[in-house]
C-alpha cells in the first residue's frame, strides 16, 4: 500500500510536469511571482546547450578567420607597397646606369681629346725644337 501511494504521487508529479513543459523546442511560459519563465525538458535543455555551444564555437572560428583575413590583407598591402617601392628603385637604378654610361662616354671622349692635344703638343715641340735647332745651326754657320 505504501508503494502504491508513492507511485500515485510520482504519477501525479509527472502529469503536472508534462503540462508545464512542452515536448518540442517551444517552451511553455510559466508565471512565477508575476514573472515569466521558460520551461524545458532535460533533452530540450541539452539540445539548446549543444546548439549554443556550437554557435559559440562557430562564432569563435568566424572571429579567428576575420582576424586572419585582416592580417592577410595587411600583409598583401605591405607586399604591394614593397613591390611598388622596388619598381621605383629599379627605374631609378636604370636611370643611374644610363647616366653613368653617358658620363663614361663623355669622359672617354674627353680623354681622347686630351690625348690628341698631348700628341699635337709633342709634335709641335718636336717641330719647334727642330726649327730652333735648324735656326741655331744657320746662325752658327754664318
Amino acid at each position: 500500500m505504501n508503494s502504491m501511494r508513492k507511485l500515485i504521487l510520482l504519477l501525479g508529479c509527472l502529469l503536472w510536469t508534462c503540462t508545464v513543459i512542452s515536448q518540442d523546442l517551444k517552451p511553455i511560459l510559466q508565471d512565477i511571482n508575476s514573472e515569466q519563465y521558460f520551461c524545458f525538458t532535460i533533452e530540450q535543455s541539452r539540445f539548446v546547450a549543444k546548439r549554443l555551444e556550437f554557435s559559440l564555437f562557430q562564432d569563435s572560428i568566424i572571429d579567428t578567420l576575420k582576424i586572419r583575413n585582416l592580417r592577410w590583407q595587411h600583409l598583401l598591402h605591405k607586399k604591394d607597397t614593397i613591390i611598388f617601392k622596388l619598381e621605383d628603385k629599379v627605374e631609378n637604378l636604370v636611370l643611374v646606369k644610363e647616366n653613368d654610361k653617358v658620363q663614361i662616354q663623355e669622359l672617354n671622349l674627353t680623354i681622347r681629346k686630351q690625348n690628341k692635344r698631348i700628341k699635337r703638343g709633342k709634335l709641335e715641340r718636336w717641330f719647334f725644337g727642330g726649327g730652333l735647332l735648324i735656326l741655331t745651326g744657320i746662325i752658327i754657320a754664318q
